[in-house]
């Protein structure tokens, strides 16, 4: 799991019996509690982005984690209000109906998830068209993904680095390995490194392919599949250089410079 210390500290505070900190309703069934004032005296203007550090969760499962190297658009975010009501340096709690983020299709992993979600936010820079422009000017994006893929791994004990490509196994298989030209039948749900899903197999039939096919899979794939056994389920996480590059993907879903992550299971070898 992946925690960011201030979400502890809120259960811990209500796990003490102590009084809750009161929430400000905001619209849509959102609350927020403000934590603490940032020392910069720049307010929200009319900026279209933002970058800001958001977590979201559902008792102990991170549902969604966002970091601050990351340019986010404001208009139509599902945190709206919560920009709304925070200046640069700002942080606070919130609280997030889960009717909410379905309605506006917000896309991340709620199986399991409570009615009401928590979460934690603070905003580093509200950014303008030519701020955003400088921004990503003086920050090699490379780097910036490099940074955002620490960030997710530094809580995670046990994983395997293969070629380039972080493996967290979640249960171990047994018997077939993934070879060249055997079939592979298998279910996976696909997401960006904040949670947020873009493609997910078990809303409909499984991928089959005969392994080592070109074209059918990302190299990175590739690189963790390979020798994997029937029955294995894996979190796998992969950097853009070993997924949709510099360009990101054909269908404009996955931008450039964009780490992927695959929660994965081998259905069969054949």
């Amino acid at each position: 799991m992946r925690f960011l210390l201030p979400i502890l500290l809120f259960f811990l505070l209500f796990a003490c019996g102590k009084p809750k900190p009161e929430f400000k309703a905001l619209n849509d069934g959102i609350q927020l509690k403000l934590i603490a004032f940032g020392e910069s005296e720049k307010e929200r203007k009319n900026e279209k982005y933002v970058r800001a550090a958001i977590q979201l969760n559902s008792t102990n499962d991170v549902l969604y984690q966002q970091d601050e190297y990351a340019v986010l658009q404001i208009e139509n975010s599902p945190f709206n209000e919560l920009f709304e009501e925070l200046n640069e340096g700002d942080s606070a709690y919130f609280k997030v109906p889960l009717a909410y983020l379905k309605a506006v299709k917000f896309n991340i992993y709620t199986e399991n998830a409570a009615d009401t979600l928590i979460g934690y936010i603070k905003i580093h820079q509200y950014l303008n068209d030519e701020e955003k422009e400088n921004y990503f000017s003086q920050n090699d994006p490379e780097l910036l993904e490099q940074l955002s893929i620490k960030k997710y791994l530094s809580n995670i004990k046990e994983i395997e680095n293969k070629n380039g490509v972080s493996i967290i196994t979640i249960k171990k298989g047994e018997g077939e390995k993934v070879e060249h030209d055997k079939n592979v039948i298998l279910k996976y749900r696909a997401s960006f490194i904040n949670g947020v899903e873009f493609d997910n197999t078990y809303f409909y039939q499984n991928f089959e392919y005969k392994f080592g096919t070109p074209n059918q899979l990302i190299k990175g794939l590739e690189i963790a599949l390979y020798e994997m056994k029937n029955k294995e389920k894996a979190k796998i996480i992969i950097p853009s250089q070993l997924a949709f590059g510099d360009e990101g993907s054909s269908t404009g879903i996955v931008p450039p410079f964009t780490t992927v992550v695959y929660d994965l299971e081998i259905i069969d070898i054949k």
